[in-house]
């Protein structure tokens, strides 16, 4: 028997489905979902789930499989999802096709009524929300791309983060030195016409709580004994 050279028409699709179904699910549709998906796009008649079979045990399907570095297997999250939901999540989830939502939506012959309703049912709302949680801690690697391509083209606020990120930069420490400037002008003024040595006690260990209280918090240190000797000793910060 001569040995199979190419895969048929709809075998080649059936192999894009399943390359779109793993890029967005991490797993491989089950051969049910992938005779419905080939059968929809209605070129081929329909293909049965004993045709699929088939071809899961095809040396070039299991070829095309490897060199896309897809391990065959089923995924349980979306075991309850029709062929054309896994179509219609596996485009609307791909970051890389810049068609508009609409368009996408439209090339698969899925009207927008149809996918707002699946999005009220929870099995799909739920797998959508998953693979886009697993985007999610998969992009970490694009935030800092984009934090470096502001810095790198100047972008003071990115430059800003940037510093802050990496420890070069702190606002609070800024925040500390105008509560520093602050007090000293709130402590010139007590001094100027608190004359009475009880009195400036008594407010030395109101302000020293208040430091205690608020300065330690946001600033990681305590300005509590400079306040009160401040105040006592007739300084100021």
């Amino acid at each position: 028997m001569a040995t199979k050279e190419f895969l048929k028409d709809w075998e080649r699709d059936a192999v894009l489905f399943v390359e779109k179904y793993h890029a967005v699910s991490g797993k491989v549709p089950d051969k049910n979902e992938i005779s419905q998906y080939v059968t929809m796009l209605k070129r081929y008649g329909e293909i049965s789930e004993e045709q699929v079979d088939t071809l899961f045990n095809d040396h070039l399907f299991k070829e095309s499989m490897r060199v896309r570095g897809i391990e065959l297997s089923n995924d349980p999250l979306a075991k309850n999802l029709t062929a054309r939901q896994m179509a219609a999540a596996a485009a609307m989830l791909n970051l890389v096709d810049r068609r508009s939502d609409e368009k996408k939506l439209r090339d698969l012959g899925i009207r927008a009524e149809e996918w707002a309703t699946w999005m009220q049912n929870e099995t799909f709302a739920s797998y959508m929300q998953g693979r886009a949680e697993q985007l999610i801690n998969n992009s970490t690697h694009e935030a800092h791309m984009g934090l470096l391509k502001n810095v790198r083209g100047g972008n003071v606020a990115g430059i800003r983060l940037f510093y802050e990120l990496t420890g070069r930069y702190n606002p609070a420490e800024d925040n500390a030195v105008n509560v520093r400037v602050m007090l000293g002008r709130i402590l010139e003024i007590i001094q100027k016409h608190v004359k009475d040595p009880q009195v400036l006690q008594n407010m030395a260990v109101e302000l020293q709580q208040v430091a205690i209280e608020n300065t330690a918090q946001t600033t990681g240190y305590s300005q509590s004994n400079t306040i009160k000797g401040a105040i006592t000793n007739g300084h100021t910060l």
